[in-house]
């Protein structure tokens, strides 16, 4: 606290060790009455007279003094309104009472003042009274007083300036021909501005033609999100006549709500169309809008002209493509009737080769004695035919070069030209075979190293593994090495097709598993499920037949294309029969390797694949049997006919 005084020095009997020293004590409070004097007696006399209270008296006399004070006031004084009544000051225009009626809502505080005051001077009961003799002309004076109670109260002059009687609510929706779109709705945008919960809405210009993009956008970006603080409690309705009850005021309050609510609604849909039609009419945004379409529109036919040209390129390379097949085939074509030509020549060449030696073998008694035995005549033809069969055109030219060569030389030089012509065919096969069977043994060497090095698990190793994973749960000891172990076991119908899987490939197999998808889950399982019912289909219980059923052809042992399930052991077979069940004809002369090679043929190259031309199918499987002609394999399964006929009749 700050004294506008000096304090006097304390008595020489003061203590600075106590706070507080008492000096005198407090008369006690009397009651007793006052009569005021001087100016507050005529104060007194005031607010008796014009029934004022203490608080309106003191602003009154404050106004007073203020427009008495205000000698260089810049307000022009407007005319008075005429007739004023202080019974309807609801429906009276208050700023025209004050004198504002030029500034109205943009009227400050300060303004406020100012003209209150001037009236006040103006309109005083005591002024008036003194200039024209009439004591109770205050009528003006009493609506003035309403007029400032509603100006200066913040929330009063809102509601009054929401529905001021002089404020046009109408906006532009369209623009006339020669109108200017900026000033018809820059105007309205200013007006409607006043409104906003947002004053720097109202500093924001509409601008013109030549504003920027982000201008125009900033400006209308601010007016979409407008809201106005407009409210409409100056257009309650009171009921007159109505009673003071709690439930009716209730009543009258609920539907002045209702009826502002639905102004409120009405006014900001006004405003809304407004900015939507502003927006439909601005020629800016109307330009915005066309480069934005010319835009796009150029994108999509830039897409349209790539897709285009994408596909007069792919139609180009098909048509380019399509000639070039046509072309290759066409070349193809004649590559193959030229080939075919030259095949044809060339049969008909080694058929008038052969033809010519034939007529030499013929002609010289099959290079032999003539007191020749049967056996032996038969044998040099089947070796006669072999060689015919087995050579090349240029090695039968030879062959018949070197034959003419021993004509004169007689039978003895032809046999031995043939001789060794037999023998360079012989070496000529075993060489061919062995280089087929050395290319035979690379190949399942390199399929064998590369099974072992990247071997997919097949769904019958993935389902053992499932169950092994199951059957050592998590903290068996060795875990993976006994789910590997269990796989390589359970995993391969015999241990020759086992992979050999490490525990490392079971773990990573298993991770595998656990992060694939539900898809791929279901898949696994469905092959799961697909190898135990096929493992159930292809249980068989009883061993095969020792005998086989006869073919119908020519009663062979018929040989079935379904794999049967591998025996633990496989019996040793029958006397007089083979390892595949055929019964063996009496005095048999075929090896054990060409019976195998014959069967292993009926296998590889069963009747059906032959049904167009039944021929070919014993020429294929007589390439199978190593020393055999076509004519000794149908022998062979004659002769295998007839000792099966021949065993069923004993048994019968």
């Amino acid at each position: 606290m700050t004294l506008e005084f000096l304090l006097p020095p304390p008595p020489a009997s003061w203590d600075n060790n106590h706070d507080v020293k008492v000096h005198k004590r407090i008369a006690p409070v009397k009651n007793g009455a006052v009569e005021p004097v001087g100016n507050e007696f005529l104060a007194v006399l005031r607010r008796n007279r014009y029934n004022r209270t203490l608080t309106q008296d003191w602003e009154l006399e404050a106004a007073l003094k203020g427009a008495d004070d205000d000698a260089d006031d810049l307000f022009e004084d407007e005319p008075d309104v005429k007739n004023p009544n202080p019974d309807k000051w609801k429906d009276q225009d208050h700023y025209a009472i004050l004198g504002l009626s030029s500034k109205r809502w943009a009227a400050t505080d300060d303004d406020i003042k100012r003209a209150y005051r001037r009236k006040v001077l103006k309109h005083h009961p005591d002024k008036k009274a003194a200039s024209s003799g009439r004591m109770n002309d205050d009528a003006y004076f009493k609506c003035l007083q309403k007029a400032w109670e509603v100006i200066t109260d913040p929330k009063l002059r809102r509601q009054w300036d929401s529905c001021d009687p002089t404020f046009d609510d109408t906006v532009p929706l369209t623009v006339k021909k020669g109108q200017d779109f900026y000033k018809a709705f820059g105007e309205a945008f200013a007006k409607e501005a006043r409104f906003s919960t947002n004053p720097a809405l109202a500093s924001i210009p509409i601008g013109d033609d030549n504003s920027s993009r982000e201008e125009v956008e900033s400006f209308y970006d601010g007016w979409l999100s407008f809201d106005s603080w407009r409210t409409f409690e100056r257009m309650d309705e009171e009921e007159e006549g109505l009673d003071d009850s709690r439930e009716a005021k209730r009543w009258l309050d609920k539907k002045n709500r209702a009826a502002r609510a639905k102004l409120k609604k009405e006014d900001n849909q006004r405003v809304g169309k407004f900015i939507e039609a502003a927006m439909k009419l601005d020629p800016r945004i109307q330009r915005i809008k066309l480069a934005e379409r010319e835009a796009r529109e150029a994108k999509k036919n830039e897409k349209a002209n790539a897709s285009k040209k994408v596909e007069e390129e792919a139609k180009k390379a098909a048509e380019e493509a399509a000639a070039a097949e046509e072309k290759s085939a066409a070349e193809e074509k004649v590559a193959r009737e030229a080939e075919k030509k030259e095949r044809e020549a060339q049969k008909k060449i080694a058929r008038k080769a052969r033809k010519a030696i034939k007529d030499l073998f013929s002609a010289h008694s099959s290079f032999l004695d003539a007191k020749a035995k049967p056996s032996v005549l038969e044998d040099q033809q089947a070796k006669f035919d072999a060689l015919l069969e087995g050579s090349e055109l240029w090695q039968l030219e030879e062959f018949k070069e070197r034959l003419d060569l021993n004509v004169s030389k007689g039978v003895s030089a032809l046999n031995a030209c043939f001789q060794e012509e037999v023998a360079l065919l012989k070496s000529r096969q075993d060489a061919e075979a062995a280089k087929a069977a050395a290319k035979s043994a690379a190949n399942a060497s390199t399929t064998t190293s590369v099974k072992k090095a990247k071997a997919v698990w097949s769904p019958k190793e993935v389902t053992a593994l499932i169950k092994a994973v199951k059957s050592f749960p998590g903290g068996t000891i060795s875990r993976w090495e006994k789910v590997a172990e269990y796989v390589n076991l359970h995993g391969v119908d015999t241990p020759a097709e086992s992979n050999e899987r490490t525990a490392d490939e079971c773990i990573k197999k298993s991770k595998e598993m656990q992060d694939a998808s539900t898809a791929e889950r279901n898949a696994l399982q469905s092959a799961a499920a697909a190898v135990a019912s096929k493992k159930k289909d292809v249980d068989i219980k009883e061993k095969p037949s020792a005998r086989g059923e006869v073919n119908s052809d020519l009663g062979v042992p018929a040989v079935s294309s379904a794999k049967a399930a591998k025996p633990a052991a496989a019996p040793a077979p029958a006397a007089g029969t083979t390892a595949g069940g055929f019964v063996l004809p009496e005095n048999d002369t075929w090896t054990a390797a060409q019976q195998a090679a014959l069967e292993d043929g009926l296998k590889k190259f069963p009747a059906s694949q032959f049904s167009a031309a039944p021929a070919k199918r014993w020429e294929v499987i007589a390439n199978e049997v190593n020393g055999k002609t076509v004519k000794d394999v149908k022998q062979r399964m004659k002769d295998l006919a007839d000792a099966v006929k021949k065993q069923a009749s004993k048994k019968k």
